[in-house]
């Protein structure tokens, strides 16, 4: 998990970049115009959303509270399929590198195959189609975060965009090893001390909510075989202590380019540094 690169152009003007890719039907010929009237309240909310984007308090946003039919006309113009959206995706997913992420921000696990509405959609139909309240995501994650996103008045959920991640270690693994090599991880959160407790609070709600220690400890195998795989091709021309060294450096490279607590370089990691799992090289 790592933070994303935010929307930096105007968003408003993305707005109506969106609302001109629509196209005027037979069925519907006065939608455009409806929801051009809506603009001078769409524009204000927009100026609301970015003074508090700067100072990452979206949870103290009032919807503008539309009508029904208003709420409907502007919940239309989002598609995750159409150009101007597919482009958005493309900008906000290539590096500095300008390489291309293509795994989700949000659990480092699924490909990125839809767009979560930080601020819901149905709350906020003002947003539907404001880049910076646009994130792209897997459609997992999206369905986990589903339309609850405070608590109170607390976030449940992280946003790459504006919340910094700690770089020290907060996910952890527990690895228990059969001698029948069978392999089971179980992955836990914990704040050794020097992590702030506002931020973790929010790590820890984001991790439940989306499963993700559950989900990181379903998907291991890919983790344990390509890591076996590895081993076996040099474990008749390097010593075992020099592969491991190896597998320590390639994991905390990843961790550079994935993100400091990216759960496969832990797993990684805690398994090059297991006696017991070691011992099936021997």
């Amino acid at each position: 998990m790592k933070n994303l690169r935010h929307y930096t152009d105007d968003a408003f003007e993305f707005h109506k970049d969106v609302l001109k890719s629509k196209k005027t039907t037979i069925a519907d010929p006065t939608y455009k115009d409806r929801v051009k009237r809506l603009e001078n309240a769409v524009q204000s909310q927009f100026s609301v959303y970015d003074n508090n984007f700067v100072q990452n308090t979206l949870e103290d946003i009032e919807s503008h509270g539309h009508t029904a039919s208003e709420k409907s006309d502007l919940l239309k113009l989002y598609s995750y399929k159409i150009s101007v959206i597919k482009k958005l995706k493309a900008k906000l997913t290539t590096t500095a590198t300008n390489r291309i992420i293509s795994t989700c921000p949000n659990c480092t696990i699924s490909e990125i195959n839809s767009f979560d509405h930080y601020l819901p959609k149905e709350e906020f139909p003002e947003f539907v189609v404001n880049p910076k309240n646009l994130f792209p995501s897997c459609t997992t994650c999206n369905g986990y975060k589903s339309t609850t996103w405070l608590k109170g008045d607390k976030r449940l959920f992280l946003n790459l965009y504006l919340d910094h991640l700690p770089e020290e270690q907060y996910l952890f693994v527990k690895l228990k090893v059969e001698t029948d090599s069978v392999i089971t991880a179980k992955f836990y959160l914990q704040n050794t001390g020097t992590i702030a407790s506002d931020i973790f609070e929010i790590i820890e709600s984001h991790y439940e909510r989306l499963r993700l220690l559950q989900r990181f400890s379903e998907n291991i195998n890919e983790v344990v075989t390509s890591l076996e795989n590895t081993i076996n091709s040099f474990i008749d021309k390097l010593p075992i202590a020099k592969i491991r060294e190896a597998v320590i450096e390639k994991s905390n490279k990843d961790k550079l380019a994935f993100g400091h607590n990216y759960w496969k370089s832990i797993l990684e990691i805690a398994l090059v540094t297991d006696v017991e799992y070691l011992k099936r090289f021997n």
